[in-house]
């Protein structure tokens, strides 16, 4: 059933000459345009990331895909293709249409960095992360995102107002998978179910590489939670009837499919999910191979290791991670490191003192003049186009490296966390044949959102013990696409020390099997020695923290890290296993794609002012001063304040300038404000019409001699001849459509009253149309 409502607005009168053009301009810049994408020219989030990344054809399809399913997908891309892209890239759109401003993420511990940063460096969102009871009141930014993990989630989830986030994305939706088919399903699950049945989320996008990993039930149970977001009975039907069609080892096992059920279980599934393999992607993504660079300590190095291994065993255990990868990064790491504790209280100021009396006469360490002998090797291989990126977790080895490097005569580039400014020129060089810098020492506070796959040598000089830092180090050098056709990573490591035989061997162990999975964080969760305890008290770097306090304390640690090696090597068949049987269940997409209505032609908006020319005629409309500044930018003054303004993304990001660009925030604040002043512009043909029908009246009676005595007007009718601007908006489902009208109005169909309240001059602030004489009806 159609049904048509007429809504209108207080208005008032025009007071300069452009106020109402500036006012319909802001009009048509806030209509809400529909959801319909059918290639890629149709997207309008494009300014928001097209200078910071250019995504990978598939990843725009998942786009269109999202958007034809509204409001809710499920996307399974194999492992490696960027589905944190894919979902950034819906974000923006939905952004940049109007429908979304607060998007909540929900993500395993390990992810909530890259989330952070893939966000804020690729698409110019903003978003913080919240744990634990930070998360109930966590706000985001105007069009920004919260991240939180699973757990807190489960705990907090309730406190969260209903209104406060538009959009759910659940990522590695798969830990929700055990809703069916289980004895007791996991309370997480549970809670999600109810949340997703209170539609609390206007959209709903799940990720997941691995859909189902052990049983049938994992896929029902996520077909549910996506038909009840959906507002829909599952598809599958309820448990008993799911079990019966489509389980063919019995509805405990639930781990075949019956054959003669298969398309109609796949048809099912890809109404609700879509996913892309990686052959389908047809992206060629390097090899990678992983080596540990050994080299033998110094006597002082070694002496430095005998000197904190029983003063570390009385710390804490976050004193124990920060000394211990202090030690493995550089002699003067490990000074700054213990200076600073034994300021603040929190290690022995003897400690410090006998590391300081053993650092101030080292010679060079033997890391540098293992990383000399990899510069050597390179330069004979490679001598025109050799690159080599450094990466190290303190500035202080970063110094060292920098200044050991420079005195072999060679140039070298800097990148941390107050580079900023000078990264693009850095890399910029490091990119030119030849190269005019060959070595890029970087850590990881300066690496965010940088590309270096003109290098194919990484050296981890250090390595961090968190495995999701060591994968993203490698990501700035091994990515898609690459022209290389393998990368090298070599870890430096101490021989014969716990760096070589502890971190060393799970760490490259990791690395490989990474690799060849794609997907760290599930490596880490099957091989048992991961997993998602908001203390970190289970997790791999606490795993590599035992092993380490235990060798330095004398213990036999071989047997346990031969252990802790071989769950890798378990967890690495387990997973390739599961994507085989994936494979198998759900073949590709092929005959599978969306099928339904097919998108409407609708004719384009047409804007009479572009968007530059309308925000700077708007902010000085408002009253802002408004003075051009070099490289584009404008100085507005307002209300005692100041900003500058840009209307295209600089490339210096070091400049402080808010961008004023369709689908921003800040332009659509400014649509906002102009809107609020609501502006009509009517001009009174009868400005005096007492006057005028006195003098009229007069005029008649002296033409035939007579006296005027007193005129009394009774009956005044006012008519409206013109055109009325009509904001329509219709609205489907998920979706709707506005559009401008302008409706032609004679003076014969829009007569107001017989009133004598029309002697009085036009309203400066209009109520009701009616009271010019427009009729509604």
């Amino acid at each position: 059933m159609t049904t048509v409502q007429l809504q209108t607005k207080i208005l008032r009168h025009k007071t300069a000459p452009d106020e109402y053009r500036i006012y319909r301009a802001a009009l048509e810049w806030d209509l809400t345009d529909p959801i319909v994408i059918e290639k890629r020219e149709d997207i309008k989030s494009e300014h928001q990331w097209h200078d910071r990344m250019e995504p990978y054809h598939h990843q725009v399809t998942n786009l269109i895909t999202f958007c034809r399913r509204l409001p809710v997908t499920l996307l399974a891309d194999d492992v490696g293709l960027g589905k944190t892209i894919s979902a950034g890239l819906i974000i923006s759109e939905l952004i940049a249409r109007k429908r979304l401003s607060r998007t909540l993420i929900v993500c395993p511990k390990l992810l909530g960095p890259q989330w952070l940063e893939e966000l804020q460096t690729k698409f110019n969102i903003p978003a913080e992360i919240a744990i634990g009871k930070d998360l109930a009141k966590a706000v985001p930014e105007e069009n920004g995102a919260i991240i939180t993990t699973y757990h807190s989630a489960r705990l907090h989830l309730d406190s969260i107002p209903p209104d406060r986030f538009q959009m759910l994305i659940l990522d590695e939706a798969h830990k929700l998978r055990n809703l069916y088919g289980v004895a007791t399903a996991p309370q997480v699950a549970k809670r999600f179910h109810a949340a997703l049945a209170e539609h609390r989320f206007r959209f709903v996008l799940m990720l997941t590489a691995t859909p189902i990993q052990n049983r049938l039930w994992d896929l029902y149970s996520l077909v549910d939670l996506l038909s009840v977001a959906r507002g829909h009975p599952n598809p599958f039907g309820n448990e008993g009837m799911f079990a019966r069609k489509f389980i063919a080892d019995g509805r405990e096992q639930a781990r075949q499919l019956k054959q003669e059920a298969r398309d109609e279980f796949r048809s099912i599934v890809y109404g609700y999910m879509s996913r892309i393999r990686r052959g389908d992607a047809k992206l060629y993504f390097p090899d990678r191979v992983v080596q540990m660079h050994k080299v033998d300590p110094t006597a002082a190095e070694l002496h430095l290791i005998e000197a904190i291994a029983k003063p570390i065993q009385k710390l804490n255990r976050l004193a124990q991670i920060s000394i211990l990868q202090a030690l493995t990064s550089s002699p003067d790491a490990l000074m700054a490191q213990l200076n600073n504790m034994a300021r603040h209280g929190t290690a022995p100021e003897e400690l410090a003192a006998t590391v300081r009396a053993i650092v101030n006469g080292m010679p060079p360490s033997a890391k540098l003049h293992g990383l000399g002998e990899l510069i050597g090797k390179l330069k004979q291989e490679n001598p025109d186009r050799w690159r080599l990126v450094v990466f190290t977790g303190r500035l202080e080895t970063q110094t060292t490296i920098q200044a050991f490097l420079e005195s072999h005569g060679l140039k070298v580039g800097i990148i941390n966390g107050t580079s900023g400014p000078r990264n693009q020129e850095t890399i910029a060089r490091f990119r030119k044949n030849p190269p005019e810098c060959r070595v890029i020492v970087s850590t990881e506070a300066g690496s965010e959102g940088v590309n270096l796959q003109v290098a194919n040598v990484l050296v981890n000089y250090d390595l961090p013990w968190n495995p999701m830092i060591v994968e993203q180090r490698i990501g700035r050098v091994q990515r898609l696409a690459s022209e290389h056709a393998s990368v090298g990573v070599f870890n430096i490591m101490l021989l014969g020390t716990f760096e070589e035989y502890i971190v060393g061997r799970l760490m490259e162990k990791l690395q490989m099997a990474s690799h060849a999975i794609g997907d760290i964080e599930s490596l880490l969760e099957a091989s048992g020695i991961g997993g998602e305890d908001e203390s970190g008290a289970s997790s791999f770097d606490e795993k590599v923290r035992q092993l380490v306090i235990a060798a330095l304390a004398g213990k036999d640690v071989e047997a346990a890290t031969r252990q802790a090696e071989q769950s890798i090597t378990d967890a690495k068949n387990e997973l390739e296993r599961e994507e085989a049987s994936i494979n198998a269940m759900l073949g590709g997409m092929e005959g599978a794609e969306y099928v339904g209505p097919r998108a409407p032609t609708l004719p384009a908006v047409e804007r009479t002012m572009e968007p530059n020319d309308f925000a700077l005629a708007a902010l000085m409309n408002l009253g802002a001063r408004v003075t051009p500044q070099p490289r584009d930018m404008y100085l507005v003054e307002e209300n005692g304040g100041n900003e500058y303004i840009c209307f295209e993304e600089q490339v210096d990001r070091s400049a402080r300038c808010t961008l004023y660009a369709p689908g921003s925030a800040a332009f659509q604040r400014l649509v906002s404000r102009v809107i609020a002043t609501g502006v009509y512009d009517v001009e009174d043909l009868d400005p005096a019409p007492t006057k005028e029908s006195e003098d009229i009246v007069r005029r008649w009676i002296v033409s035939f001699g007579g006296i005027s005595k007193a005129v009394d007007i009774v009956e005044v009718q006012c008519c409206f001849q013109g055109a009325a601007l009509v904001r329509v908006r219709t609205t489907v489902a998920h979706d709707s459509y506005e559009r401008l009208v302008e409706i032609a109005c004679s003076p014969e169909e829009h007569r107001g009253r017989v009133d004598r309240s029309w002697l009085a001059p036009l309203p400066h602030t209009l109520n009701d149309p009616s009271a010019l004489g427009i009729n509604l009806e």
